[in-house]
């Protein structure tokens, strides 16, 4: 069955999206042996949708290897989908050509994970800032204004042009990929686990750094991270995604205050808490999540979480359960709800 016109993931008074994916999934063969031969399908994202607004954040969490940063380099055709569609702004981004793709990144952009990994140790911060200027063939003295402008954005002397990713520390490089992001000035940013590699304190001076520039220059984000502490402090709405598969995606306070699904339930009930008497009260409502995540190249029939799932129940086994809207403006794929 085809994906709906619109991703059924927002309130229905919502403004317009400025990007949606329908039906999206990632499979990756396997081949291995001295012959080369198939060895499975590894179902990295399976028929996933969802909306995300002009203007916010969605938080996107779950566990390592869950298809989190395979679903967000799709949107930005760094990975090309298996099938689905990414609509950014209604216009179908996978049916571009090469040169359409080209004039389309010009408003679509990455901040990545490693801040060590992701900067040239050859180039310097000038040109490393400059090069998606210089592939987009942007004059030279409007591509040095911008390159300073990023840096000034981004908290970075001018006086640092000139020196060399090694000269800096984590925190710092990984403003050097945020200036390199924004030199473009892009309107959507896929925001990669952009802190996952830096101290706590290191942490929030990105995510408020990240913050600031959204309300300055009118960003967009996909904020991927595993840590829901940090997600609740910079996402608008949350999508939980486990195996492949969006279990609840929901407004921020509506999902940390009253998670649905068994799976949001457990990620939240994980979180460290200062005082005792939350712990104790969190437990009594929630429940860990024990067991090992099954196999990407063997997904579980049925609904994925089941073989963990302290509520499993006999249809769980059977049939995949489908998004409701239990509660409004909170969506929920699991058979403990009417619609799933």
């Amino acid at each position: 069955m085809p994906p709906p016109a619109s991703a059924p993931t927002v309130p229905p008074d919502a403004p317009a999206a400025l990007l949606e994916a329908q039906g999206l999934t990632k499979h990756f063969p396997l081949a291995g042996g001295w012959l080369a031969r198939d060895h499975g399908v590894l179902h990295a994202v399976d028929d996933v949708s969802f909306a995300i607004l002009s203007g916010e954040t969605l938080g996107l969490v779950g566990e390592s290897g869950c298809g989190k940063s395979t679903l967000g380099r799709m949107l930005l055709r760094l990975i090309e989908p298996t099938g689905g569609r990414v609509l950014f702004e209604g216009r179908d981004i996978l049916a571009l050509d090469a040169r359409g793709l080209r004039e389309q990144r010009r408003v679509m952009q990455i901040i990545f994970q490693d801040p060590y990994g992701a900067l040239d140790p050859r180039l310097s911060v000038e040109a490393i800032v400059r090069e998606p200027l210089d592939v987009h063939g942007v004059a030279r003295q409007e591509a040095q204004r911008r390159v300073a402008e990023a840096l000034d954005l981004v908290g970075l002397s001018r006086r640092y042009l000139g020196r060399f990713p090694h000269e800096f520390s984590g925190g710092q490089r990984q403003r050097i990929g945020i200036a390199r992001a924004l030199a473009l000035r892009p309107r959507f940013i896929v925001c990669d686990e952009p802190v996952s590699a830096l101290d706590v304190s290191v942490q929030a001076q990105i995510v408020n750094l990240l913050q600031d520039l959204q309300a300055e220059l009118r960003l967009t984000y996909l904020f991927i991270a595993h840590d829901l502490a940090v997600v609740k402090h910079i996402a608008d709405r949350v999508a939980v995604m486990y195996l492949g598969k969006i279990a609840e995606i929901a407004a921020k306070r509506a999902l940390y205050a009253n998670p649905l699904h068994p799976y949001t339930q457990a990620l939240i009930a994980a979180v460290p808490v200062l005082r005792p008497a939350d712990r104790a009260h969190g437990r009594a409502r929630r429940r860990l999540v024990g067991g090992e995540i099954p196999s990407a190249l063997h997904p579980p029939p049925g609904c994925r979480f089941h073989t963990r799932c302290p509520h499993v129940m006999p249809v769980c086994r059977e049939r995949e359960p489908r998004l409701a809207e239990p509660e409004p403006g909170q969506f929920v794929a699991c058979h403990l709800y009417p619609g799933s």
